[in-house]
């Protein structure tokens, strides 16, 4: 069966790409088909949808049908002279598909076709923004030459990609920002400052845990701090190098990107490592680094998305890899930085997405291997006996227009659960405890670290008081131990058994 579009390029020229999401294939059927795995899609095409057999029909129909994908454009117009570009655009000047293989070649390459701009024409999209994410027509810049709207969520050096989805399409839909806000108008103003305190605490120990450490004291209060600076500040290498510098051992604290190759990878044997990322190399970093952070920048200004923004940057920020060491607990930050300075969140209020991913660990690996399983296979690397890695052939443009749509897809619902699941049931948590410790006043006045203690101790027992604990409060009497764990059961675990 022949394979069409991108995958036909790719083939034909030899293309050194990530696999693009979507196989295009002719079939001898009259009607399309679609076959749909998880991340792959697989469509069959009548004879009638392909022109021709050049690499110019394959073009103009991988355009139609599979969309833009940048990495494939680049990597062919590296093999395509100027004169066969410029026949296909001056054969269908008028086309917005081959306006965009005009402008797509300008920008990708850095290269002017001596062609004439075009005089006449309706503006037209780059990325149609019912099947893209892009940034607003109104922070777009205007493309003249081709009369394009240039929507790109990024520049030629990077430009993250995201599919619209039906999944991500009715995510979208969702008011979560309004949601949460009703949510927390709910509950009293001094209950949500003592909540968020606990859920800066919480969303700290997660993002360690994640990574199976335990930090000391002063490194989660490093942590914390960094936290409550979440979209305050603008992403510049300077700010990112000081929040490195905060979460990480002084010893390995950095004061620029890193001059080493670095990869994420488990010892089976000894002198075998089983790989499972391989970051930029580190000569591309400056160029990727300065391209990342413009991009972000374009992204907070123009109000995207807060949520794909979100997905985008802090696993854009973790496949780059900038630093040797705190690359993990930054890229998780990034995602609490893009929510806030999107206002997603109410000011200074805590959103613990890194405890909701510290409970579904594979579906974070999901998320992570959507890109790094593809990427492997591309890559031409050796170690040495002392681990140093070496990476032997040209990697950049692998790195540059990673599709995030899974990515994406995945981060809205982890939105979703966080706010029904982490933040709600804690907040109602918080309003029981305190119910359960004002009724406890009316049975006996005790001092509030004593009270405090005692709620533990019977919480931790199931709403019993343990008898092993009896010595430490030989001041109450059995009866009003009886109440009280009445009242704890009664406002805790009945309200948890209720819902």
């Amino acid at each position: 069966m022949q394979a069409i579009g991108y995958t036909y390029l790719i083939d034909h020229f030899s293309l050194e790409v990530l696999p693009p999401y979507k196989t295009s294939f002719l079939s001898n059927h009259a009607q399309r088909t679609t076959l749909l795995t998880q991340d792959e899609e697989e469509e069959y095409f009548p004879a009638k949808y392909l022109r021709g057999d050049s690499w110019r029909h394959h073009l103009l129909f991988a355009l139609r049908h599979e969309g833009v994908n940048l990495s494939v454009l680049k990597a062919l117009f590296r093999q395509l002279s100027e004169d066969e570009v410029m026949s296909l655009v001056q054969s269908r000047k008028i086309s917005v598909y081959s306006r965009r293989v005009w402008f797509f070649y300008e920008f990708l390459t850095g290269r002017e076709l001596p062609l004439e701009a075009l005089k006449t024409g309706n503006y037209q999209h780059v990325l149609p923004p019912a099947d893209y994410f892009v940034i607003p027509d109104a922070a777009a810049k205007r493309a003249r030459r081709q009369r394009l709207i240039c929507n790109l969520p990024g520049n030629a050096a990077f430009c993250p990609m995201v599919r619209i989805t039906k999944k991500l399409g009715k995510f979208r839909e969702i008011d979560f920002s309004g949601e949460l806000a009703a949510t927390l108008k709910r509950f009293p103003a001094e209950l949500i400052y003592r909540a968020n305190s606990f859920l800066y605490l919480k969303e700290t120990k997660s993002s360690y845990a994640i990574e199976h450490q335990n930090p000391s004291q002063k490194r989660i209060s490093a942590f914390l701090g960094i936290l409550q600076l979440a979209g305050n500040q603008p992403l510049t290498k300077e700010f990112l190098i000081r929040l490195q510098n905060c979460i990480v051992d002084k010893r390995y604290a950095e004061s620029d990107y890193r001059s080493d190759q670095v990869y994420v990878g488990q010892t089976i044997a000894p002198g075998h490592e089983l790989i499972h990322f391989i970051g930029v190399k580190p000569a591309d970093l400056p160029e990727f680094m300065q391209a990342f952070l413009e991009t972000a920048q374009t992204l907070l200004d123009a109000e995207c998305d807060p949520i794909i923004t979100a997905a985008v940057l802090s696993f854009a920020f973790v496949f780059i890899h900038p630093f040797n060491d705190g690359n993990g607990r930054l890229h998780r930050y990034l995602l609490h930085h893009v929510l806030a300075a999107r206002h997603f969140n109410p000011e200074h209020i805590q959103f613990p997405v890194s405890a909701v991913l510290y409970k579904n660990p594979r579906l974070y690996d999901r998320m992570l291997e959507s890109f790094s399983k593809k990427l492997l296979p591309l890559l031409d690397y050796c170690l040495d006996s002392d681990g140093a890695m070496t990476v032997k052939n040209e990697t950049a443009d692998f790195y540059r227009f990673i599709d995030f749509t899974t990515i994406a897809e995945e981060l809205y619902g982890i939105v979703a659960e966080t706010l029904r699941t982490e933040l709600i049931p804690e907040l109602e948590y918080l309003v029981a405890w305190e119910k359960a410790r004002e009724r406890m006043r009316d049975i006996v006045d005790m001092p509030e670290k004593k009270a405090r203690q005692l709620m533990i101790f019977i919480q931790q027992n199931q709403g019993c008081f343990p008898k092993s604990r009896r010595c430490q409060f030989p001041e109450l009497t059995d009866e009003e131990l009886a109440k009280i764990s009445s009242v704890i059961k009664e406002e805790i675990f009945e309200r948890d058994k209720s819902n």
